[in-house]
């Protein structure tokens, strides 16, 4: 079963509620607040790893990091999960926390390394669109230096013209923009790990009595 999300929207018709307007705030930090029957829905059920090391659930992750991508990185916000059945005896709230904070922390070393392959990639394009066009270049030059005065010779000149500068375009797209997607990423990801996490569990039947 997965995570019923709550997300405290207000009941507007007709006007979609702004980011500000649809999340609680305690001491001027925005809580996301998320509601689940237990806490083993927070994990991946189909990961056999311990719940420390397990990953999360996949719809957990998304609202949390569709959540946090509605603010400023600098925004102060807090994480509260309430969990409308009781607490389950063999997790307990520590191994949750810590099992979130592990999780994005990884999240956030993949992303690092993927925006390190991603330009270390870029340089090599670079200097291989840098060596084609350097090479189109000099054969459109020579091409003019034979002084054909010929509409083919000057279809051809121009074509290496064009080819040469058509192999620079894809690695100054990657080495200019690319990366800063990646960057973005990682940098949600280590705000999510460095979060407080709240959990509210339901009361025991023996504290509910009591």
């Amino acid at each position: 079963m997965k995570p019923e999300i709550v997300a405290n929207l207000k009941s507007e018709p007709h006007n979609q509620p702004k980011a500000q307007d649809r999340y609680r705030r305690v001491n001027d930090a925005v809580v996301i607040e998320i509601a689940v029957k237990n806490s083993r829905q927070i994990f991946n059920a189909s990961d056999p790893a311990p719940f420390r090391e397990r990953d999360l659930d996949d719809d957990f992750v998304t609202y949390v990091v569709s959540s946090i991508q509605e603010f400023p990185v600098q925004a102060k916000m807090t994480l509260e999960i309430f969990m409308t059945d009781e607490m389950d005896s063999s997790i307990d709230r520590t191994v949750v926390r810590e099992a979130i904070r592990a999780y994005f922390e990884y999240e956030s070393k993949l992303a690092r390394s993927n925006l390190r392959k991603r330009l270390r990639m870029a340089r090599f394009f670079f200097f291989m669109g840098f060596a084609t066009l350097f090479i189109c270049l000099s054969i459109a030059r020579f091409i003019t230096s034979l002084e054909l005065n010929s509409e083919i010779g000057d279809i051809v000149r121009e074509g290496f013209v064009i080819i040469g500068w058509v192999a620079m375009w894809r690695p100054i797209e990657v080495l200019l923009y690319d990366w800063w997607p990646i960057r973005e990423q990682r940098k949600i990801y280590d705000k999510i790990a460095a979060l407080e996490v709240d959990i509210v569990g339901a009361p025991s039947p023996l504290s509910a009595k009591s």
